[in-house]
């Protein structure tokens, strides 16, 4: 019997790691069947530094595109620093009195805890205030999977929520491979954005220190029948 379903499980080594760091090797990386076997979807290890696939599990599913769920909020802090909809990580929206599923989202909500506490209220009210001109020239800037917004601004990117115009699903759809396209130019500094709104959301997308001196950025995403997971270590030795 399969478990939940781990859609994209995606870990990417920045260039930023220095000599201080211990040198990567696949065969650390290997990925054993064995790990997976209670389970389907698609696994990727990356190493910026050398430009090198370590890991892979499920290539054909990570082939395969999907809708980005909240996996998008960190493509859209990017553009909204960029486009000074969001100054910094303080950014305060204010809750609109609705009561959602999650109590953590029953609250006014900073640019910080939006991405914490994966608010897709916040996200929502982010995409009208960018406008759909602006949201359409960032996909294609980022080269966005599908660039694909036509299910409306408040839910291009989900895909049981509804929508301004699709009341079931969202329209935006990029692959685990595309995902780690688009995450190799934010670490490389390659996006047409300011360094600064690229700065801004490696704040917000912080995860924790380990004790070897690396930190975790990442985000998850959910349809509610699978998951993801896309992580980026960063040695600061």
């Amino acid at each position: 019997m399969k478990t939940r379903l781990i859609r994209l499980l995606l870990l990417i080594f920045p260039a930023v790691m220095t000599a201080f760091a211990m040198p990567l090797r696949a065969a650390e990386f290997k990925i054993q069947k064995s790990h997976f076997e209670q389970s389907e979807g698609c696994f990727i290890i990356y190493d910026l530094k050398t430009d090198k696939l370590l890991g892979i599990f499920g290539e054909e599913r990570c082939k395969q595109p999907y809708a980005p769920c909240s996996t998008f909020k960190m493509p859209l802090a990017v553009m909204a620093f960029d486009a000074g909809v969001l100054k910094d990580e303080n950014t305060l929206l204010k809750w609109d009195g609705i009561k959602r599923s999650i109590e953590a989202w029953d609250r006014d909500c900073t640019a910080a805890s939006w991405m914490r506490n994966s608010v897709v209220w916040y996200s929502q009210r982010l995409t009208p205030l960018l406008g759909k001109t602006k949201v359409q020239s960032y996909l294609k800037g980022f080269n966005y999977g599908n660039q694909d917004i036509s299910a409306g601004l408040t839910g291009f990117w989900l895909t049981a929520s509804k929508t301004d115009s699709d009341p079931g699903r969202g329209s935006l759809k990029i692959s685990a491979f595309e995902q780690l396209d688009f995450l190799k130019r934010f670490w490389s500094g390659k996006l047409p954005v300011s360094p600064d709104a690229i700065e801004k959301t490696k704040k917000i997308t912080f995860l924790e220190t380990s004790p070897n001196g690396f930190t975790l950025h990442g985000k998850t995403g959910s349809d509610g029948s699978s998951d993801m997971f896309r992580a980026m270590p960063e040695n600061i030795s």
